[in-house]
Order: structure tokens, then C-alpha cells, then sequence
């Protein structure tokens, strides 16, 4: 595992600074509940119980990561070199690496399918219903918000023509420790993709998907939390939006 500190994270380049252009509004009296968000190329479903501090943190580094390794790799044409710079940033970042499972080609049980299918289909195996209900209901929130903000922050990071490399996590808490079960799905596909989650596919198209499950080292956290936050300040009001769910 990478040695956290403060150096390492003031060090990593994230290309140039970009305008801020939406606000990041959450209610804190949905901690309680079931929410959701976009940062960039990735859709996070948080649990019920997972603390605002928290859910700032996941954000925080999973933007910091994606932000990082874009400038480490093409996104879109060389997925894996991408994530493996992605993953490495979140280990330096305090998050321990619990589980994780090399790519592997994604096969479909019907002949049409689209990136929704794919992301419950990799859930489902990895997580309690209760969570895998999480995850569905913020694709589903995301999905339906067809004119919102979410879509702008999403789709431009999460494919480029008929390639494309996003994220989809849950974010649970247990004991004041947050964990994340992080889905890492690529793809290739024949035709031109304009609406990522909205979008029918066939056999023809290529889905690689891995998975891991980080947990946060909370006394390590705490000691960079302020640089992360720091790092990607400026990014992250154009970057996160909230999605309000049902």
C-alpha cells in the first residue's frame, strides 16, 4: 500500500484549473436516509447512516482520483492504465484496499441490455439487497434527470463516442468506518453513445467490469482531509451535484 502524505497529495497534477459552475447543496437531514450523487464520471449511492462528514470525504477522493488519473492516462482509451492510477491515488488517500477483482468481460443474459443492467448485474453479487436497492434507485434517480445538472457532470467524463470508462459506488457506514464497494466499468461498443444509462446494447458491445472495497482509515484521514480538501476545492462545485432520491 502507498504511504499517505501530505507531499504526495499536494504533488499529484490535476491538469488545469477549471470555473466552477454549480453549487453543492445537500440536506443534511437526509443523512438518515437513502442518497445519491455524481462527481465527474462516477454515480455514488450512500446509504442510509453514512454522516455528511463522510459522504464529503468519499467525494472528495473519488474526485481527487479521477482527476488525478486523467492526467496519468487517457480515460476513455486506456482504461486500465487509468484505473490502476485511480485506484493508487485512493491508497495514498487513506483508503485500504479490502477486496478488489481484476476486469473481466461482462456477459450479457439478454440478447439487448444497457449500462444499468450491467451495474445491478455487478452489485447483485457483491452486496446485501437492501444496499443493491441503494445503488438502483440512484441510477434510477439520475436517470430520469433528463434536463439536470447530474447529466452534465456525468457524461462527458463517462464515454467519448462508442468507448467509455465510469464508475458506480455505494458508500455505507458501520461503527462511525466508512466503506466503499466501487464498481470500475469500461466499455467498447459499435455505435455512438449520447445518453450513457439511457442506452440499448447488444452482444456486439464490449463491457469489461472490475470491482473493490475500500475502507477508510479514519486516523490516517484525518491527518490529510484538509489537503484533499484543499486539492480539489476548486473543482469541486463544477464537479458534484446531488440527486434527490425518491
Amino acid at each position: 500500500m502507498p504511504i499517505t502524505t501530505l507531499s504526495n497529495i499536494r504533488a499529484l497534477a490535476l491538469g488545469p484549473e477549471l470555473p466552477a459552475s454549480f453549487v453543492w447543496l445537500k440536506d443534511n437531514a437526509l443523512e438518515d436516509k437513502a442518497s445519491g450523487a455524481v462527481v465527474g464520471g462516477s454515480l455514488v449511492a450512500f446509504a442510509p447512516g453514512v454522516s455528511e462528514l463522510h459522504q464529503r470525504d468519499v467525494l472528495q477522493s473519488l474526485l481527487l482520483a479521477q482527476l488525478a488519473a486523467n492526467v496519468k492516462a487517457e480515460r476513455h482509451k486506456d482504461p486500465v492504465a487509468w484505473f490502476k492510477a485511480y485506484r493508487s491515488v485512493l491508497e495514498q488517500t487513506a483508503w485500504v484496499v479490502a477486496a478488489s477483482s481484476t476486469a473481466t468481460r461482462y456477459l450479457p443474459r439478454v440478447s439487448k441490455f444497457s449500462a444499468t443492467t450491467v451495474v445491478n448485474d455487478t452489485f447483485r453479487e457483491q452486496v446485501a439487497p437492501e444496499e443493491l436497492a441503494c445503488v438502483t434507485a440512484t441510477v434510477d434517480t439520475y436517470r430520469s434527470d433528463l434536463n439536470g445538472a447530474s447529466q452534465l457532470v456525468f457524461e462527458c467524463p463517462s464515454h467519448a463516442g462508442g468507448i467509455g470508462n465510469f464508475q458506480v459506488a455505494l458508500a455505507t457506514e458501520e461503527d462511525g468506518t466508512v466503506s466503499v464497494h466501487l464498481a470500475q466499468v469500461s466499455f467498447n461498443a459499435p455505435q455512438h453513445v449520447t445518453r450513457l444509462m439511457l442506452e440499448e446494447f447488444t452482444n456486439t458491445a464490449k463491457f469489461q467490469v472490475g470491482f473493490l472495497v475500500l475502507i477508510q482509515n479514519e486516523e490516517v484521514y484525518a491527518t490529510v482531509r484538509s489537503a484533499i480538501a484543499a486539492k480539489v476545492d476548486s473543482r469541486f462545485p463544477g464537479a458534484v451535484v446531488f440527486l434527490q432520491l425518491p
